[in-house]
């Protein structure tokens, strides 16, 4: 009898040993699938206002990328803007982008690399109709306090 009655207790211990692993491991994926989510989304405001510019306020949209880069992207775009601002103003540039798609590449809870798909309406002196560039971005973003920053952006 009290071998029957260890067998029970020990697999009952076994069974709520596999139970709280299982659940720890729907919980980390739960988290991963969340976070991934927001980057996601995140990724889309940002791709969206990376490549909207108004060559009467070149800052603007370039503002609020900054407020949520990285303080190396941050920088890397000040320079970029330094550097495109005099021709997109010399040539009156305007671009509103709509992002058509968004998937993550790959992504955890401290890093996320999302694809983006937009579309990019650009009007400009020497091309005044408008007209709808397409292109693709990726952007890397990193979480820093629970919010995720833009730390890289390259367009494929």
């Amino acid at each position: 009898m009290v071998v029957v009655a260890l067998f029970v207790v020990s697999g009952g211990v076994t069974a709520w040993l596999r139970i709280s692993d299982l659940q720890e491991r729907v919980d980390s994926l739960e988290a991963q699938t969340l976070a991934a989510e927001t980057a996601r989304q995140d990724a889309i405001l940002l791709a969206e206002d990376l490549a909207t510019y108004d060559y009467r306020d070149l800052g603007g949209n370039f503002r609020h990328v900054a407020a949520r880069a990285t303080d190396r992207f941050a920088d890397q775009l000040r320079v970029l803007t330094e550097e495109l601002g005099p021709e997109l103003q010399q040539t009156r540039a305007v671009a509103t982008a709509t992002a058509r798609s968004a998937g993550v590449v790959r992504a955890d809870q401290e890093k996320a690399v999302v694809m983006v798909f937009v579309d990019q309406t650009v009007t400009n002196s020497k091309a005044p109709e408008p007209r709808v560039e397409r292109s693709r971005m990726e952007l890397t973003l990193v979480s820093e306090g629970g919010v995720w920053r833009l730390d890289q952006a390259g367009e494929l």
